[in-house]
């Protein structure tokens, strides 16, 4: 579930852990994330997370596949120069490849949302299309890098609606862009951002930071370690009624001699809810790259999935 960058590759550590559960309130999950070294790029690491929409056919589908050819895609682009180009040209590839296939195969409409970090040394660069997030913990301070493309994100950045819109309003769901949906993609593409010795990059599905406050992510980040942090965090949306699929994604930056951070669990009150039907939970395990669900192994990525119920 936690994994060190190679020693022999320079750089600070750079130390991850991953999680998706299925909520309380879902009968299957649609969110698929990736966390590990990308194929034919030594050096970089890759943190994704991808949420399939659920009002869409074949949001499951929608999210692995726009996972798969990211990481499969990736490595060549980077070889071709800046990375800022290369995510824009992988998520355009990611798009051609739900909007076709998803129409070939029946399932015109499948769509996801898709967030990602690409880590080289001490910086990194970051692509969002959707409301899935990143988060950046710095010097205790855990601050929002993406921007929700969803209706009322937009919203509330115009000063139309109150910040507090982005968990009250109804249709806060509501997202503008996606991977999938229309023949062309407009990500948000930044970078490189500098990282420090205990910066901690938090990426998750709408299913965490809808029900839990950024207030509690950042403790739970910034006080836990990856490992520990994303089985909290998992916990408190499920404990906050679990209303979605949950996926978190904690890449943390390091000097390769530090104290460890604290691995005991963040108590915070929750709202009192029935404790509701546990659903399967997919576990991200360490296995050559990085990635864990359920389901059949997809043959885009090998070597790279453990399944897990």
């Amino acid at each position: 579930m936690e994994h060190e960058q190679d020693p022999a590759l320079r750089g600070p550590k750079v130390t991850f852990a991953a999680l998706s559960d299925t909520g309380r309130s879902r009968s299957s999950n649609q969110d698929y994330a990736y966390a590990g070294e990308v194929p034919g790029a030594p050096g970089w690491t890759l943190l994704a997370v991808a949420d399939g929409l659920g009002g869409h056919a074949r949001g499951e589908w929608a999210s692995q596949r726009a996972v798969e050819v990211l990481v499969s895609s990736l490595g060549e682009m980077l070889a071709a120069g800046d990375p800022a180009e290369a995510l824009r040209e992988v998520l355009q590839g990611a798009n051609d490849a739900l909007h076709v296939e998803g129409q070939a195969m029946g399932a015109a409409g499948a769509a996801t949302t898709l967030v990602l970090a690409l880590i080289r040394g001490r910086q990194a660069w970051w692509a969002n299309v959707g409301d899935s997030r990143l988060y950046r913990w710095h010097s205790g301070t855990l601050t929002q890098v993406s921007e929700d493309h969803s209706w009322v994100g937009e919203a509330v950045r115009s000063g139309r609606l109150p910040k507090s819109a982005l968990k009250e309003h109804p249709e806060k769901n509501v997202v503008t862009r996606t991977i999938g949906f229309e023949s062309v993609v407009l990500p948000d593409v930044g970078g490189p951002i500098v990282l420090r010795d205990g910066d901690r990059l938090l990426l998750c599905s709408d299913g965490l930071h809808g029900p839990v406050s950024d207030e509690i992510l950042g403790r739970c980040v910034g006080e836990l370690e990856p490992e520990h942090a994303v089985r909290r965090l998992v916990d408190l949306a499920n404990e906050a009624g679990g209303p979605d699929n949950i996926t978190v994604v904690v890449g943390q930056i390091q000097a390769r001699s530090v104290v460890a951070a604290r691995t005991e669990l963040i108590e915070v009150s929750a709202p009192n809810r029935p404790p509701g039907r546990r659903r399967k939970r997919r576990v991200f395990l360490w296995s050559g790259l990085l990635v864990a669900t359920t389901g059949a192994v997809a043959a885009a990525i090998p070597a790279a999935l453990v399944f897990l119920n």
